[in-house]
Parts: structure tokens; C-alpha cells; sequence
């Protein structure tokens, strides 16, 4: 695998299902070398549990396999963002919540320390 660079696209030649591609990109070349690496893995993988099926299936197949996990996180990734939100919006009611004691507390705090003055002074019998 080859690397060149010029303003600011990457250049880099990478090797899949045995094929080289010239593959220029705005990631780095680790980036692209590793992205073409996890492909050509992959469509190994195809190749090896159905050696008999022609090149252009192994690849449909292999994108299909990827199509599908991207769909997947995408799915999974929409759940977290509103699992999070659901989650934002419970701390701020428990921090609210948590402010209210605060006040509630403070409150009785006061009154029992002017309870106590009056205890010290004889005001109370």
C-alpha cells in the first residue's frame, strides 16, 4: 500500500479481495488503510463461508452485511440519544427536587436556631 498527499486529500492505495483500488479521501491514510482493511476482512469472510459465488455477489453480500450493521447502530444510536434524554430530563427534576430540600432544610435550620435562642434567653417556659 501506497501513500501520497497533496492539499489536504489523502491518496492511498489499498488492496481488497486481492484487487488494488486508489482509494483519496479527507481522513487520514491510517484511517482509509484501515477502513479498506476492515472491508477486505469482511468480504473474506463471504468468501470463505461461500467460495462458489461469483466476485460481484461476495461484494453485494458484503455490502448488504455492513449496510445492514451501519442500519443497526444507526437504530441504536437514535434508542441512547433518547434514553439520554429521558435521563437529562429525570436529573433535572431530581436536582430540582434536591434544590427544594435544600430550601425546606435551610428553613427549618433557621427556625431551630431561633428555637434555640429562645431557649437560651428563658423565653420559653
Amino acid at each position: 500500500m501506497s501513500i501520497e498527499n497533496s492539499s489536504n486529500k489523502s491518496e492511498v492505495k489499498v488492496e481488497i479481495l486481492g484487487e488494488e483500488y486508489k482509494i483519496k479521501g479527507d481522513e487520514s491514510p491510517e484511517y482509509i488503510k484501515s477502513i479498506a482493511l476492515f472491508v477486505d476482512e469482511h468480504m473474506k469472510e463471504i468468501q470463505e463461508y461461500a467460495p462458489s459465488i461469483s466476485r460481484n455477489r461476495i461484494i453485494i453480500l458484503g455490502v448488504m452485511n455492513l449496510a445492514d450493521k451501519l442500519y443497526k447502530v444507526q437504530e441504536m444510536n437514535g434508542k441512547l440519544k433518547e434514553d439520554n434524554t429521558k435521563l437529562e430530563n429525570s436529573f433535572k427534576q431530581i436536582l430540582s427536587e434536591n434544590n427544594k430540600l435544600k430550601e425546606q432544610y435551610m428553613a427549618l435550620k433557621e427556625e431551630y436556631e431561633e428555637f434555640l435562642d429562645l431557649i437560651e434567653k428563658g423565653e420559653l417556659d
